[in-house]
């Protein structure tokens, strides 16, 4: 396999281990960090096993722990993020360790209000914001799946552009098809009224993505939960871009029939679930211009609650 240079992926579970064996497959040397720097070690040792949408499944073998020597030489080409919001602190010192001055610095996080201290701890030139609109999902130790989906949205501002560019390159050098943005906020703000509309729904009735479309009870839920979601983040000033239709996020859930989202998968291994990060921007956005969003509301209340019950 012949090498592109190197990349760094912290937090190497569902998403960032699709992203990871994508970028090991496509020719780049990948470096990992873990919350736990033993599971980055036994990545490097046993690989990772990748099943892709078709069911096929095949080990990638040639990750490296970040830090490890010897490794792959000359500057880092890019450090995906793909933590959750509440483990940011602990995956930010592993981005800097590893970005070089003109390295973008990709932050994949679901919810908002992360940025500025993404901005302030990597600088505004090297910052990126980026939403993924593929599915992914952890089969147990050292084993994801890659469900559907090969969408990357990457927010281009002024001034960071260049690091915005040079992300796209390396994303589509893997297979990804990527689209520039112009307004960050609106695609963090999109992404995030998917999720609302997704998410907490699946969640709740621990059903996959498929059955929200094809259930007439769970689609007509799912379906005001986005109209709310979308007059929300209006509201707050970042209407969602227009591929955000009803027919849109239903042949999402279609398109990945058995995928169980994130929030399922945090549940059921005992976790805290990013419903705050996710459903908290938009109603709180709703309280402050006084627009109506008893779905979302009864939601958050219900995921707050389910969660308490975890402690």
């Amino acid at each position: 396999m012949s090498q592109k240079g190197w990349v760094a992926v912290v937090g190497p579970g569902a998403v960032g281990g699709v992203l990871a064996a994508s970028l090991r497959r496509a020719g780049f040397a990948v470096r990992l960090a873990a919350r736990r720097p033993a599971e980055a070690r036994r990545l490097a040792r046993e690989g990772l096993l990748l099943t892709d949408p078709h069911g096929r499944s095949r080990r990638v073998r040639g990750l490296l722990p970040l830090g490890a020597h010897p490794g792959p030489g000359g500057p880092c080409l890019a450090v995906f993020l793909c933590v959750k919001a509440r483990d940011l602190s602990s995956a930010l010192p592993a981005a800097r360790a590893a970005a070089g001055p003109a390295t973008p610095v990709v932050s994949l996080l679901n919810g908002v209000g992360h940025e500025p201290r993404v901005i302030r701890e990597v600088g505004r030139s090297r910052a990126v914001f980026a939403s993924c609109y593929f599915a992914a999902m952890r089969e147990g130790r050292g084993a994801v799946r890659h469900a559907g989906g090969r969408r990357v949205w990457v927010g281009e501002g002024r001034g960071n552009r260049a690091a915005a560019r040079a992300a796209a390159a390396v994303l589509r050098a893997a297979r990804w098809s990527v689209q520039l943005k112009g307004d960050e906020a609106r695609v963090l703000w999109t992404k995030l009224v998917y999720n609302a509309a997704v998410n907490p729904v699946a969640a709740l009735t621990r059903k996959a993505n498929g059955a929200l479309a094809a259930d007439p009870a769970l689609r007509e839920v799912t379906l005001k939960t986005l109209c709310e979601a979308r007059r929300a983040a209006a509201a707050a000033g970042h209407p969602p871009y227009p591929e955000m239709t009803d027919r849109g996020v239903l042949a999402g859930c279609r398109a990945v029939p058995d995928q169980m989202n994130s929030m399922i998968q945090d549940l059921c291994e005992g976790r805290r679930t990013e419903v705050d990060a996710i459903l908290g921007p938009l109603v709180r956005a709703a309280r402050r211009r006084k627009v109506p969003a008893p779905t979302l509301e009864a939601l958050w209340g219900a995921m707050r609650s389910l969660e308490g019950s975890l402690s």
